[in-house]
């Protein structure tokens, strides 16, 4: 049985993490696996277990010698990355691989894998729902949450359109047609079982197929 890799994308405040997390409560044979980066660690942060902690110069290196499935320069010049070997780990253990990526990622993964990668798109429910998400539930980060929320305001009258380019940094240049499966995440739980039951269909036609 070939084991896929499953990225969870979408705007920021529309639960990824949250589904993500439920479907490994869910399904042991899902596993998350650690992604690299340039950063220095926060406190509390384990390295291996929350980021590979990489020397920029390391990075590079493996970079040069094709080690990432994906890469991403992100904020303040760190790089972000996929490292095949981390994903393959996780295969070798009998289990799908599952993160949050955003498009380029998602990109990437696709060139890389082909079928094996199933890319999945949440939407938010609604524009004041995301709202709330992003500038209620936590006072301390009002201000990030509504620079976000801003960033998707170009595209909430346009989210269940086919044909529309989105705008938004976690989803820019793509269609919904360029991802796998779009669930609007309205309820965790029911859209976490919907996820599932997606999934367990994708792992029996691609391994049929």
């Amino acid at each position: 049985m070939a084991h896929l890799l499953i990225s969870v994308t979408g705007p920021s405040g529309t639960g990824k993490d949250a589904v993500i997390r439920s479907l490994l409560a869910m399904d042991t044979t899902i596993r998350r696996f650690t992604t690299a980066t340039t950063r220095a660690p926060r406190p509390g942060e384990v390295d291996g277990q929350d980021y590979h902690f990489l020397p920029r110069e390391t990075f590079l290196a493996k970079l040069a010698a094709g080690e990432f499935l994906e890469h991403n320069p992100t904020y303040h010049g760190n790089l972000y990355g996929t490292l095949r070997a981390d994903v393959e780990g996780v295969w070798a253990q009998g289990a799908d691989a599952i993160s949050d990526i955003n498009i380029n990622g998602v990109r990437a993964f696709r060139q890389a894998l082909g079928v094996r990668h199933f890319a999945v798109l949440l939407l938010p429910p609604s524009r004041e729902r995301l709202a709330m998400r992003l500038t209620q539930r936590n006072p301390a980060l009002a201000e990030e949450g509504a620079k976000r929320l801003a960033a998707m305001e170009a595209d909430f009258p346009h989210l269940h359109d086919p044909h529309y380019v989105f705008t938004n940094p976690d989803m820019a240049g793509s269609r919904l047609t360029d991802y796998d499966a779009v669930f609007v995440n309205d309820d965790l739980e029911v859209t976490t079982y919907a996820v599932h039951a997606r999934l367990m269909h994708e792992r029996q036609s691609r391994n049929a197929g």
